[in-house]
């Protein structure tokens, strides 16, 4: 099976676009969702991006970063290490580098069946994916919520749907990642043997059926995992 889950989009193939348009967002969602967790069901309570609209990440994201990220229950204890970025929009607003963060951590997987990784020029929310055997993954995002807590944290959840073509047929998913990113502590800091600024984070995911199959959607399989953010050092 192909994973590849991220921190500023989700392109993951599996082998269920059904949510409710609010125009009043309220945080309380964000913490109730992440609570909840792995009892998440579809349809929830997303905003529908707009054709441009991006996620906008609070200033203390902006640069280069290493990322390792370690999944729960991996008995193997092995780190995906890869590069992420995040930096300023033509209007001031800061954004992670899309199809750079997702092309290193595909690229980066064990036994990565990637091959390459490309956004859609007319839009933030649609990246396509290259893969071995002569497939390719196509997704797109179809719900957002995210949330400035305070100064130390912040809180993201998408909502993917991606279809996954081969030569015999197509298949049609749904994946929901919320991710509760955070300033390291100094305590943490030191365990890490690091001394400069660090984000820490935790990632929750549930991959859904293809949308349409029910009225309400329940996850087909969950994961989570940590990842630690490290400014990437120049030489």
């Amino acid at each position: 099976m192909i994973s590849c889950f991220l921190i500023f989009t989700c392109i993951q193939p599996s082998f269920g676009e059904n949510f409710v348009e609010l125009n009043i967002f309220k945080p309380s969602y964000l913490a109730l969702r992440k609570s909840s967790w792995p009892d998440w069901h579809l349809p929830y309570a997303f905003k529908r991006p707009s054709l441009n609209d991006d996620l906008v990440y609070p200033d203390w994201f902006e640069g280069a970063w290493d990322v390792s990220t370690q999944m729960e229950g991996d008995n193997s204890n092995e780190s995906t290490i890869y590069s992420a970025k995040f930096l300023y929009n033509s209007s001031g607003k800061l954004i992670a580098d899309r199809e750079n963060n997702t092309k290193s951590y595909a690229m980066n997987i064990k036994d990565s069946q990637f091959l390459d990784v490309k956004n859609d020029p007319k839009s933030p929310n649609r990246q396509f994916a290259r893969l071995t055997e002569d497939r390719y993954l196509e997704t797109k995002i179809i719900g957002r919520l995210q949330k400035k807590i305070n100064n130390d944290i912040f809180i993201t959840d998408e909502l993917i749907l991606q279809i996954l073509h081969s030569r015999e047929l197509s298949r049609v998913s749904q994946v929901e990642t919320l991710t509760e990113f955070r300033k390291c502590s100094p305590e943490e800091n030191i365990l890490m043997k690091q001394s400069d600024f660090n984000i820490c984070a935790e990632q929750f995911q549930a991959i859904y059926s293809q949308p349409g199959q029910n009225l309400i959607s329940l996850p087909v399989q969950t994961q989570k995992s940590k990842l630690i953010l490290s400014k990437t050092r120049i030489n």
